[in-house]
């Protein structure tokens, strides 16, 4: 199992998320992505989150949110990570503003692949001194090398 850590790249790491809504929230995390080289079509993308989001909201509780769909043209799995300090609405589960976003965009056939993350990310945000020190954190590098602490020391 590839390890959240791995899948991080500073380029696609954004520590102070600018939108107050959520619409606008997914079209900046999207824009990092695109700005980052890891999707070519960022239109399609964002509109297929906003569809996923019509389904359902994929803002967890706990001020997560992991916005997350499967496309055809995504060659492999990629993550955005985004922190909106002040929070941003995101018709949580819990009804609270959205502090840590998490977006994961992988191609369509993966859905194995794809769930074992999401169940892995959310698994690691349980833990509050984590979330905490993901809020704290002041360098994008820093956020990687606490997935990475905390993925070996979870095993």
């Amino acid at each position: 199992m590839v390890r959240i850590f791995q899948l991080l790249d500073p380029e696609c790491i954004e520590l102070n998320l600018n939108s107050k809504k959520k619409r606008d929230v997914i079209k900046e995390m999207v824009d990092v992505l695109y700005r980052a080289g890891k999707i070519k079509n960022p239109e399609k993308l964002e509109e297929a989150l906003i569809q996923r989001e019509k389904m359902g909201t994929t803002g967890i509780g706990g001020e997560i949110a992991i916005p997350h769909v499967m496309m055809e043209d995504i060659p492999q799995t990629v993550m955005m990570f985004g922190r909106k300090k002040d929070g941003v609405k995101f018709d949580s589960i819990d009804g609270e503003p959205v502090r840590l976003l998490f977006l994961l965009v992988g191609p369509k056939g993966e859905a194995s692949f794809h769930l074992k993350l999401l169940c892995k990310l959310s698994r690691l945000l349980h833990n509050t001194k984590f979330k905490s020190s993901l809020m704290k954190a002041e360098k994008k590098e820093e956020i990687i090398e606490l997935f990475k602490a905390e993925e070996e020391r979870e095993g």
